[in-house]
């Protein structure tokens, strides 16, 4: 794991307290959009404050600021175009941009890889659940040559993709240094 907050849990005091602020957000993020499909402003905006906080305590200020607004457009822009075209939420977009404020920009690019890897199979078994076997597979069959693709094709009882599980679990992945990727870390 490269240069983030975190590359040293477990050996400085403050760390642990680091790893639980943000994954306790995360966490609200998650039940919010379980359970509502939708995330409170408040969390990412008080996400990214906590971050900023956080990457003050441990940097200068000038590299803290850098990292913060780099890290924030980051994750701002790597989840803009899932946001344009319909396959996330603008709450997702924001929730990733503070989560980007405390890994930084290749934490947070990192993270939305192994994001989208778990969207994808979370959009799998949701297909599957929803469909079966057979009806999934026809249903992928037929959507490659219908012009809106998977998401015309799919029925209406087909709920949206609760995002924020598969943005926590690409951070989990990203803070845990899970090495999936080859030569990314």
């Amino acid at each position: 794991m490269a240069a983030t907050m975190f590359s040293g849990v477990g050996s400085a005091p403050s760390s642990p307290a680091l790893f639980i602020t943000l994954f306790g957000f995360l966490a609200a993020a998650v039940v919010w959009d379980l359970h509502q499909r939708r995330i409170p402003n408040a969390l990412p905006l008080g996400l990214a404050a906590l971050g900023l906080v956080a990457n003050l305590f441990m940097q200068p200020l000038a590299p803290a600021l850098l990292t913060a607004v780099i890290g924030l457009l980051a994750g701002f822009f790597i989840w803009l175009l899932p946001y344009l075209l319909r396959m996330a939420g603008g709450a997702d977009v924001k929730l990733a941009a503070a989560v980007g404020v405390w890994l930084g920009p290749l934490g947070v690019l990192r993270a939305s890889i192994f994001a989208a890897l778990a969207g994808g199979v979370m959009a799998l078994l949701m297909l599957l659940r929803h469909h079966g076997l057979l009806g999934s597979w026809v249903l992928l069959k037929t959507a490659r040559h219908s012009r809106g693709g998977i998401a015309s094709a799919a029925s209406p009882k087909v709920s949206t993709l609760p995002y924020a599980v598969a943005l926590a679990i690409g951070v989990a992945c990203e803070l845990l240094s899970l090495d999936l990727l080859g030569g990314l870390s």
